[in-house]
């Protein structure tokens, strides 16, 4: 069995202030190697803190990292250390037990851009599986995958649907944040999009680096639906 950890980046309406890309990156592990990840994940968090400053406990959250809002701001964390934490984080996600999928859609009206994102990831399952997201879209992921299984779109559907957890009790979560982070800003950059003014150029690209790797995929689907 496999466990399916979900999150996004951007958000999947559309009018003023919508982003324009919507990314939903999906960590697949097994139940089997789940213990093992789940012990390298907490060496590399200890890790972090000796050579970056990064506080063990505490939620890794990637935009807020790159943008130096909330506890990154105070801890005042330089390039070098924010890119030791990039390459920390891929040494981590480029471990054989883990894949990694990102689904990003580029927005146009009428789009139905977490339908077309979930279900593109769901159609990747090739065994029972247990999703889990943190809070916020799951009510909405869950109808989904339940529409999408009556129609037979999805033929592997998560057992329960989909499962709520709190992403700063979640490691996987916070990974996944990461990976859908960095396929946004790859997103961007591939359609010409500016990264945030605030985003440091060689921070940005560290990230879009990560995004693509032996156990790692990214997909940029545009509104005629070329990938």
């Amino acid at each position: 069995m496999e466990l399916l950890y979900f999150d996004e980046s951007g958000d999947d309406g559309l009018g003023p202030g919508a982003s324009p890309l919507f990314a939903l990156t999906c960590l697949r592990v097994s139940t089997n190697d789940w213990p093992e990840v789940a012990r390298r994940m907490e060496a590399a968090r200890h890790m972090l803190a000796s050579l970056a400053g990064l506080p063990v406990q505490g939620e890794l959250h990637a935009r807020e990292l790159l943008l130096r809002k909330g506890r990154y701001h105070e801890l005042r964390l330089r390039t070098q250390a924010v890119l030791t934490i990039i390459r920390t984080i891929d040494d981590l996600a480029a471990r054989p037990e883990i894949r990694i999928h990102s689904e990003v859609l580029l927005k146009t009206d009428g789009g139905q851009f977490l339908r077309t994102a979930l279900k593109a990831q769901m159609l990747r399952n090739n065994r029972a599986n247990i999703a889990i997201s943190d809070r916020g879209r799951v009510p909405r992921m869950r109808h989904i995958i339940r529409l999408e299984t009556e129609r037979g779109a999805i033929t592997l559907p998560p057992i329960e649907g989909m499962l709520e957890i709190e992403s700063r009790d979640c490691a996987m979560v916070q990974l996944a944040d990461f990976f859908a982070t960095a396929a946004y800003l790859r997103a961007s950059a591939e359609v010409g999009y500016p990264h945030h003014a605030r985003m440091i150029p060689e921070e940005a690209a560290a990230m879009i680096s990560i995004t693509e790797g032996a156990n790692r995929t990214y997909r940029l689907v545009r509104p005629d639906g070329t990938a």
